[in-house]
């Protein structure tokens, strides 16, 4: 380069790149939290709960407000990373025509450490207090009927409830299961049907069975 070219380079100096916009770099910076925010989230503990019962649940984690998982519902949820998870369900019991809850109280915990990754938990018709079935009672008669689960046996239930005549199905809550339980039906002044040694007989994961009663299953003392 002669002394010329170097004078009429300082005399027109190479263009500069122009300065980035204000809102583009606001953009970045956003973009960059969402995509850290992003990761964050993925790599966070989660806990995966199932109900695999035939009624809601509610669930809590720790101090957290329960939340109601409906029946064969599976929710997932962020929990804290390095923290014990005390993770508790308690069944949401049907209630009768006078808003008497039907059935027998159920609950379960699970107690995790230090949770990673994806972790688990259940609400199941097994419980470490024992195993519970859910009759579904058709009531194929032309009568009322009232059920009693367990009749005959110690703690025995009635569930204060009345099976309308062309009901089918109809669940009446959980109730502690046995090889030898047994689930009546009756009407005043006419008789009453009983299946009895349902233990075998519950074989659903949901603890559901059905039981259907007709009119010549109806018979005094029975």
């Amino acid at each position: 380069m002669t002394i010329a070219d170097r004078d009429a380079a300082s005399r027109n100096p190479p263009a500069s790149a122009p300065p980035v916009p204000r809102r583009a770099l606001l953009l970045l910076v956003l973009l960059i939290g969402v995509v850290g925010a992003g990761v964050y989230l993925l790599l966070r503990p989660h806990l995966q709960f199932t109900n695999a019962l035939a009624a809601p649940v509610r669930v809590a984690i720790n101090d957290a407000a329960p939340r109601t998982v409906a029946p064969g519902g599976t929710v997932r949820l962020p929990v804290a990373r390095g923290r014990t998870l005390v993770v508790q369900w308690e069944l949401v019991r049907p209630l009768s025509a006078n808003d008497t809850p039907m059935g027998e109280a159920m609950r379960g915990s699970t107690v995790l450490r230090d949770p990673s990754g994806t972790v688990r938990a259940t609400a199941a018709s097994r419980t470490a207090d024992g195993a519970y079935f859910a009759p579904l009672v058709t009531n194929a008669s032309n009568r009322l009927l009232r059920v009693t689960v367990n009749a005959g046996l110690q703690g025995a239930v009635d569930c204060g409830c009345a099976v309308r005549s062309g009901a089918q199905r109809v669940f009446i809550g959980y109730y502690r299961l046995y090889q030898n339980s047994t689930v009546s039906a009756w009407t005043r002044g006419v008789g009453t049907a009983t299946f009895r040694d349902l233990g075998p007989q519950v074989t659903r994961g949901d603890g559901t069975v059905g039981l259907r009663f007709e009119d010549k299953d109806l018979r005094p003392g029975g």
